[in-house]
């Protein structure tokens, strides 16, 4: 009657499976499952494009993987201006490469740093430049450098 009791204060709902369906310690959920060795997608796709192919270039038999014999073909239709070619091409090397135009965004001195470089520049102790306030030579900088700007 124990195992009775026992049954009946086990609650059978979500994540709960009854007892006796539940796997055996040790046995799988999937027993076929995936057969050691087999080989996912991306490892399948690395294989393929990692195969050598021969091909004709200017009268030269030569090997090259497959994986740029693609990237040859692509890179030629764009020259030949295959939009479709030209935009997938130029995802691929911002994709690899990033933008060019990735600087970091210029810096500017410090107050102090300003009032530093001026004075060992020659322009500041003898005329006055120590007493300037900082904030007005920062505003004549941002003036000028805007014009250079544009």
């Amino acid at each position: 009657m124990a195992d009775g009791g026992e049954r009946d204060s086990y609650e059978v709902g979500y994540g709960k499976p009854p007892r006796h369906s539940r796997f055996k310690p040790g046995a799988s959920g999937n027993p076929k499952g995936r057969p050691r060795g087999a080989l996912g997608l991306k490892a399948e796709l690395k294989s393929e494009l990692d195969e050598f192919v021969t091909v004709t270039e200017n009268g030269r038999s030569r090997r090259i993987r497959k994986r740029r014999l693609i990237i040859k073909a692509l890179a030629a239709k764009a020259a030949k201006g295959h939009v479709a070619a030209a935009d997938k091409l130029l995802s691929l090397i911002i994709q690899a490469e990033g933008f060019e135009d990735e600087r970091p965004a210029e810096r500017r001195l410090s107050n102090t740093d300003a009032l530093i470089l001026e004075q060992f520049l020659g322009g500041g102790a003898g005329e006055g430049g120590a007493g300037v306030p900082p904030d007005s030579d920062d505003a004549e900088q941002d003036g000028a450098e805007g014009d250079e700007q544009t």
